[in-house]
């Protein structure tokens, strides 16, 4: 079998099929054509070309959110690496495993004038689990064992012992286009097999955890972002009938379940002066990635909990709420089966006061709902109910992200959102390679910025006809009309609303895909219909919501839900 010449080239394509690597999203370059040549040649590995480097990170993090293994993305030299970074950054606060792989110019080409020669070594190194420099031109055994080797740590740091992005850096000398038989340009490296293993808690520790969870009146249980077993969901459930626990979860925990208060954000407009001490927690417990709600984030950075446990296998030491006690190296799911059975319930009604609050300010939601003009908050409810049950969602930054907050999910739909760093830029890319990923029924929710930003995500010939985005278009970045100090100063707010005066509609069409649009609530609900139809492309619905009246609506509905 034909490969490269370059031996590094070569070694990294024959371990990445070797080692489970089953695709490869690269973007065109000169200086990466030993990689190219190496990737395409190997069996076992589906390369697929997306030209621009930004919108091909997102699109490989989606896919690798999807399918749970590494994906391989593969750049030439210069600024085409620097613009993985923004990818690269959500990969390693989300946990998602990438292969960043960049071909380079001879080091000794760097900061002498040379075209596309820049810093690469450890470039991206502040965001990711490992970066690797590999050899130039390893012609010896040992040389050739010292690249193997690192080829092999590097694969296995994208999932061990958490997954995440690793930087592999490699590079090559002219000729770059020169090809060989697979093994004849230097030995076979070995494959170093990973041991999967997993940790637990002590007994003795366990012991201790299982007296304080019984004998405190007042635990409050906070997921943050994941996807998690079933059988954790039912850990949970089953410590939720305790009497002093309360389980909190958001849309992106996808633990939704009527023993949960999935509503965070408006359950917590119910706490106030009468009732805060009852419902201040002593115990909480914190597992998972990033929390969306800002206003549970500002009340427990407030109340403080007396003893604060962060369960997290990679030993994150999320202080989040300023009152972190014990860190537990432990996987969410071995600390709830090793404790949820034995802890017993104690006298108190602190699980029972939150939901008597989530079930008063729920009464009060749905008189607001039903009473709302056409704007966003009605838009969400009417989009929450009616997308397909078992979809996923995937909700770009930033309002999409928190209205979906605000309503019970009850469609068994799985929700993806990209709040490792909670940036707008690649939104629309990420759900397109996840859609692609999976070929399952998938729904994007953004807004006019988010998506016009990522634009060059059409630009792309893996687009799933299972794909469906709907465009949230209020002329701008319409949070800012709601957050406190941009909207006091109309001459400040357009320097933050950033009114682009472009249409995602002609957008859309501009990449020949189907397309809808709604002003008021009847064509909404008729371009829903529309919009699931069956397609052979991704299909848009642009929604068309006054700038003015919606932060106007949602500041008079969580006034009212205080009320």
């Amino acid at each position: 079998m034909k490969t490269s010449d370059h031996f590094a080239a070569a070694e990294l394509a024959r371990l990445c099929v070797a080692k489970g690597v089953r695709h490869a999203v690269i973007s065109p370059g000169s200086r990466n054509a030993p990689l190219v040549i190496a990737f395409n040649a190997q069996p076992g590995i589906n390369c697929m070309q997306v030209i621009d480097e930004r919108s091909a990170a997102f699109f490989a993090l989606g896919m690798a959110q999807q399918l749970h293994a590494p994906v391989a993305l593969i750049c030439t030299s210069g600024s085409a690496v620097l613009n993985y970074g923004p990818a690269v950054a959500e990969a390693f606060y989300q946990r998602i495993p990438l292969l960043v792989v960049t071909a380079d110019r001879p080091e000794e080409w760097v900061d002498q004038g040379e075209g596309q020669a820049i810093r690469q070594q450890g470039v991206l190194a502040l965001h990711t689990k490992r970066s690797v420099h590999l050899p130039r031109d390893p012609q010896d055994d040992l040389a050739q064992w010292h690249c193997g080797r690192l080829i092999n740590e590097a694969i296995d740091a994208t999932l061990l012992p958490v997954p995440g992005p690793v930087h592999v850096n490699v590079p090559f000398a002219e000729p770059l286009y020169g090809t060989t038989i697979q093994g004849q340009s230097g030995r076979m490296s070995d494959l170093i097999a990973p041991v999967m293993t997993e940790s637990f808690i002590l007994p003795e520790h366990a012991r201790w955890l299982i007296a304080q969870l019984s004998a405190c009146k007042k635990v409050m249980i906070l997921a943050g972002q994941g996807l998690w077993s079933d059988g954790l969901k039912k850990q949970l459930v089953h410590i939720a009938s305790l009497p002093q626990v309360t389980v909190m979860t958001e849309a992106t925990s996808n633990l939704d379940d009527p023993a949960f208060i999935t509503t965070i954000d408006r359950t917590i407009r119910g706490v106030g002066d009468g009732n805060e001490n009852d419902l201040e927690p002593d115990l909480l417990i914190t597992f998972g990635g990033a929390i969306v709600s800002k206003r549970i984030k500002g009340l427990l950075r407030k109340w403080k909990p007396a003893q604060h446990w962060n369960v997290d296998l990679g030993q994150r030491h999320y202080d989040t709420f300023q009152s972190l006690t014990h860190d537990i190296a432990v996987s969410p799911e071995i600390f709830f089966a090793q404790l949820s059975a034995s802890v017993i319930g104690a006298e108190s009604i602190y699980g029972e006061a939150w939901r008597m609050i989530d079930e008063r300010v729920a009464r009060t939601h749905t008189e607001l709902i039903a009473s709302a003009p056409f704007c966003d908050l009605a838009v969400f409810d009417t989009l929450l109910n009616d997308i397909p049950s078992g979809s996923d969602v995937h909700l770009a930054n930033s309002t999409p992200a928190r209205y979906a907050q605000l309503f019970a999910r009850e469609q068994g739909h799985r929700w993806y959102s990209n709040r490792g760093t909670s940036g707008i830029d690649g939104c629309t890319s990420t759900a397109i390679g996840a859609a692609f990923a999976t070929q399952r029924p998938t729904t994007l929710i953004t807004g006019d910025t988010a998506f016009l930003y990522d634009s060059n995500a059409f630009w792309n010939e893996h687009l799933s006809p299972y794909l469906r985005i709907i465009v949230i278009d209020n002329g701008g970045g319409n949070i800012f009309r709601f957050i406190e100090g941009p909207d006091k100063d109309p001459e400040l707010l357009k320097w933050f609303e950033a009114p682009h005066g472009r249409d995602p509609l002609a957008l859309s069409r501009s990449f020949d895909l189907p397309c809808y649009e709604a002003k008021d609530m009847a064509s909404l609900k008729s371009g829903i219909e529309q919009l699931y139809r069956d397609h052979e492309k991704p299909a848009v619905l642009v929604v068309r919501t006054n700038a003015e009246v919606s932060p106007k609506v949602l500041r008079e509905y969580f006034k009212n839900l205080k009320a």
